[in-house]
């Protein structure tokens, strides 16, 4: 049964947890423009500033230096995946996953409303446990909702870097628990293709790496000491589980594509 208090914190403060002040002044020592008039609204997600700030930084210097036009929301809602959405799909609960929906709905429209006040034209999400709600939901917006590797996949035009990588997408099992739209992960391999002296170990996205065989089996296949992700959830997890013992770092798009254009 789904704790409706895990609702109402949310239809309170924004976020899943506390009151987000410390995620707001992250995201504002970051430099993030916040409820300004924009093209673009970079939807973060709850726990990404606190967790992976450096990241977030990266994204930050990509768009300055592609010159968009972006802002963050005065007070972006939580989907509510992580203390609603997941605890119900973990559960194969159908109605809790139902009740799940109805209310991720009710808080994807107030930041659409919010981004639309603020004459946005399109929405990007950063935060890959936010992108399939968004997807339910991008029919019922004149908003564009893309993902941040679609916009940054816009603008980046080419970079340069001598570098070995391993690259994972990620398996998105429980996204496919949320809905049918498919994800399109091509704008992420096209922008790693722009990137000249670049080498690129696919790694295969049928493997979760939350499950530990299917882990085993990524790590057995890393030819590389960095593997990068475009799944904020993938990156933390092998972040935790591979970084330990020096030989691998974790890494995200954004990092990998700023060291390729930065002077």
């Amino acid at each position: 049964m789904i704790n409706e208090n895990n609702i109402e914190q949310i239809k309170k403060y924004g976020i899943c947890r506390d009151t987000g002040e410390k995620r707001r002044k992250i995201l504002a020592e970051i430099g993030f423009p916040i409820g300004v008039k924009a093209e673009y609204v970079i939807i973060t997600g709850c726990f990404q500033a606190e967790t992976i700030p450096h990241v977030l930084k990266d994204l930050k210097k990509l768009l300055d230096h592609f010159q968009v036009s972006y802002t963050l929301l005065e007070k972006e809602y939580c989907c509510g995946w992580m203390t609603i959405g997941q605890p119900a799909v973990m559960a194969k609960n159908s109605l809790d996953i139902d009740r799940f929906k109805e209310a991720s709905r009710e808080f994807i429209m107030e930041n659409f409303a919010q981004a639309a006040d603020l004459g946005a034209k399109s929405i990007a999400l950063f935060c890959a446990a936010c992108e399939p709600n968004y997807a339910n939901y991008a029919n019922l917006t004149d908003l564009e909702v893309i993902t941040y590797s679609r916009l940054i996949d816009r603008f980046f035009s080419q970079g340069e870097l001598n570098e070995a990588i391993d690259y994972y997408a990620g398996c998105y099992r429980f996204r496919r628990r949320i809905t049918a739209n498919p994800l399109d992960n091509e704008p992420a391999e096209r922008v790693l293709k722009r990137i000249k002296g670049l080498r690129v170990n696919y790694l295969d996205n049928k493997l979760c790496c939350y499950i530990q065989p299917h882990l085993a089996q990524l790590a057995e296949s890393i030819k590389t000491r960095k593997i990068v992700n475009i799944c904020t959830a993938c990156h933390l997890n092998l972040k935790e589980k591979l970084e330990h013992d020096g030989k691998v770092a974790s890494k995200m798009l954004p990092e990998i594509v700023w060291a390729s254009i930065k002077k």
